[in-house]
């Protein structure tokens, strides 16, 4: 996702035309490669996964993806075998509720965990409960300005040939922290956490969308993706381009 580019200030609450009126130049990604799970998809499966993480090379807006299309995007990611003795817990995705933002040649998808619910954050407990899967293209989760050691990213590449395309999948789930406070804690390859977010409490409208994603510049080659879930709690996870 191109949430970057220097001719846009993007805020919570601005819409696709809007987002179009301040793109007038394309602005590419570099690729982020790690540790590889070679996935072998049809072709025609493929198609689904890559209208959100690969737009057009001209492209040049950056939106939310419709959700129709992330539905049919979710299904195909969900499918994929991602299961590993190294990980803390299972995400069970719901297809049915997935959020993602794209733009150029990259975007993001989240899937929230079957089992999620605003009950989940409320009653947070010192065990990890799922909350969703993260899957990025092109975009690096950042900690303190710098992306995250490719040596800790689960990368998974689907398709094959000139149609490969290699994917970050992260976990989220949510603990509660020594402070007695909700937190989400993210993982990649491995058992240990590479992030940690405070999820704050806010008192905006109860709604049924178990999680909103939305974008805001924060440097050159930063910004911050802001997570709400159920209108009740919130959270903010600091983004970059992916390193070559």
């Amino acid at each position: 996702v191109d949430l970057t580019h220097p001719d846009l200030n993007l805020v919570p609450g601005y819409n696709a035309p809007d987002i179009c009126k301040a793109c007038n130049r394309r602005c590419g990604f570099r690729v982020t490669t790690g540790m590889k799970h070679p996935l072998t998809l049809p072709t025609k499966s493929l198609a689904f996964i890559f209208a959100a993480f690969a737009l057009a090379h001209g492209a040049m807006a950056q939106e939310t993806i419709d959700p129709d299309e992330a539905q049919k995007i979710a299904q195909k990611l969900a499918s994929l075998s991602t299961a590993s003795s190294e990980q803390p817990f299972n995400v069970d995705p719901d297809a049915g509720k997935p959020v993602g933002i794209k733009g150029g040649d990259a975007g993001l998808i989240i899937i929230p965990d079957k089992q999620f619910s605003a009950d989940v954050l409320a009653n947070a407990g010192k065990t990890a409960t799922p909350v969703a899967q993260l899957w990025m293209h092109k975009i690096s989760l950042a900690n303190s300005g710098a992306a995250v050691d490719k040596a800790k990213l689960r990368t998974f590449t689907v398709g094959d040939g000139d149609k490969a395309r290699d994917v970050q999948l992260f976990l989220i789930g949510v603990v509660k922290n020594g402070q007695g406070a909700a937190e989400l804690v993210i993982y990649g390859k491995g058992a240990e956490a590479i992030l940690h977010a405070p999820v704050t409490k806010h008192f905006a409208a109860k709604k049924d969308v178990a999680i909103d994603v939305s974008a805001h510049k924060t440097g050159e080659d930063a910004a911050a993706l802001a997570l709400d879930f159920f209108g009740e709690y919130a959270t903010e996870l600091a983004v970059v381009k992916a390193n070559d």
